[in-house]
């Protein structure tokens, strides 16, 4: 059976605002293996997670344990068997285990065994492999007759094979160990921008690139006895795109988790974005959260008698204070249940565009939920929605996943031609929501243009636009994305 493993490497978690290596993110490490971690578990879904050293990098002080209780509830997210291993900055192994948990000595996977290596290091960040970690090569075989993954922080590799300055100083010695016990692919991390998969004397052997540099990479490898392939990703997305996120929330949202528009806008560049826009909520603005959880602005519009609170003025400042210029400016207006965008009139001159949201549907009020009377409302509230104003459709049919039934196909024409006729763009939005590529593909078909929204209410979210690639990929679009895509900063 085909294992699929991921491999994430030398994180580097340090905090500082100023690393000594500027090339590493270790100030936003956390949040990268954060974004790793959730894609891993929505997208890739591996069958076991090998973290190959370089956690930290302040092993052996309070600093770097600090650092290490960080990330541990991040790692506990991740679904699936996890091996860590501590590498050459991660200090003292046994003070690294009291924090993560010593990784097991042998661990099998769909018939997969995979066997961790820690070892003492060597002179020029090399290793060497004990006589003791060999003779562990041998028990991993005996009595066992299915493939075997050696995972280990420093680079394995017949010498001369790769390009890459680390290895073991008794490499030879290693390998013809995995030769003798049929040991066919060995994983490892520490040399930054990694090893491509080296096949040589019939074995395999890779190293995962760096997590904390630019593009900040993790792999994929799929391992069934000889056939190794490797799938390389990147939380940055690719500058030639000029990508925008156009759905991008603040502190002033109720569900917001820990959203600052600063960090907001230095993420964007660092993830490759040319640019986001915030979107705030237009009830969270206007009313309180008791009156906005109670639905009265759905039910009485925008001039609902109570609950009534300020605070449009609070975030205009805030965003210019930021430094987000005017074209980020952005709004995410309800629709309340009469078609009617939640917005004053004077507030909409501030903003360079609105996107439109449908949170609620009468008709999908559990337990009684009518899916027909749903449908028919849906449209009803298009209808009266789209030509009041908004320039983007947010997250089209989330409503009907949000509340457990089924996405009514038989809405997709109906909405497009609405679109289409109102000059309304339709979000691609991942946010809690599985998007339709048969919508999706209708809406490229129809000349109705598309936006990209991450609908951030976590910075680690911010930018995260791999899967909207993606399903334009499988959509069939392999052309201009700017064929498709409009930015509303300039719409």
């Amino acid at each position: 059976m085909r294992v699929r493993t991921a491999v994430i490497a030398d994180i580097h978690f340090d905090g500082a605002d100023a690393p000594m290596l500027p090339e590493r993110s270790g100030d936003i490490a956390d949040m990268l293996l954060l974004r790793a971690v959730h894609r891993l578990n929505r997208f890739i879904r591996p069958d076991v997670t090998l973290v190959l050293g370089d956690l930290i990098d302040q092993g052996g002080t309070a600093a770097g344990i600090a650092y290490l209780e960080r990330l541990r509830p991040i790692l506990d997210l991740i679904e699936g068997p996890v091996i860590v291993i501590p590498g050459n900055h991660d200090g003292d192994p046994e003070t690294f285990y009291s924090v993560l948990g010593r990784a097991p000595d042998v661990c099998d996977v769909n018939g997969v065994r995979f066997v961790p290596f820690v070892e003492p290091g060597d002179p020029d960040y090399n290793a060497r492999r004990t006589p003791r970690d060999i003779e562990r090569m041998a028990e991993a075989r005996s009595g066992f007759t299915g493939p075997i993954v050696s995972a280990q922080h420093v680079p394995l590799f017949p010498p001369g094979a790769s390009e890459c300055p680390f290895n073991y100083t008794n490499a030879d010695a290693v390998i013809a160990s995995m030769q003798r016990h049929g040991i066919g692919l060995a994983i490892s991390g520490h040399y930054h921008a990694g090893m491509d998969l080296v096949r040589a004397e019939g074995l395999n052997f890779v190293a995962a690139p760096a997590l904390c540099e630019s593009p900040f990479r993790f792999l994929e490898i799929g391992f069934d006895g000889d056939d190794v392939d490797v799938v390389e990703h990147a939380l940055r997305m690719p500058d030639a795109l000029g990508l925008v996120d156009a759905h991008v929330h603040t502190h002033f949202a109720y569900c917001n988790e820990n959203m600052d528009i600063a960090k907001a806008m230095t993420l964007a560049d660092r993830f490759g974005l040319d640019g986001l826009a915030f979107s705030e909520h237009s009830a969270h603005l206007y009313f309180d959260e008791p009156t906005y959880k109670r639905q009265g602005h759905l039910v009485h519009g925008i001039d609902c008698p109570t609950g009534a609170r300020r605070r449009m003025e609070a975030y205009l400042d805030a965003l210019t204070a930021a430094g987000c210029p005017p074209e980020g400016f952005a709004l995410e207006v309800d629709c309340d249940f009469e078609g009617r965008p939640v917005i004053r009139p004077d507030d909409r001159a501030h903003f360079r565009f609105l996107t439109g949201a449908i949170h609620r549907l009468r008709a999908l009020k559990q337990p009684n939920v009518d899916l027909s009377a749903a449908s028919d409302e849906f449209l009803f509230l298009l209808e009266r929605f789209l030509p009041a104003g908004i320039k983007v459709l947010a997250h089209p049919f989330r409503v009907f996943r949000r509340a457990g039934v089924e996405v009514p196909e038989e809405l997709f024409r109906p909405a497009v031609d609405l679109l289409r006729e109102n000059g309304v763009a339709a979000e691609i939005n991942f946010h809690t929501n599985e998007p339709s590529a048969v919508f999706v593909r209708l809406c490229i078909e129809s000349g109705v243009k598309l936006t990209l929204g991450s609908d951030a209410h976590n910075l680690y979210e911010v930018g995260e636009l791999s899967p909207h690639l993606a399903l334009l990929c499988a959509c069939g679009h392999s052309g201009d994305l700017n064929d498709i895509l409009i930015d509303p900063r300039r719409a």
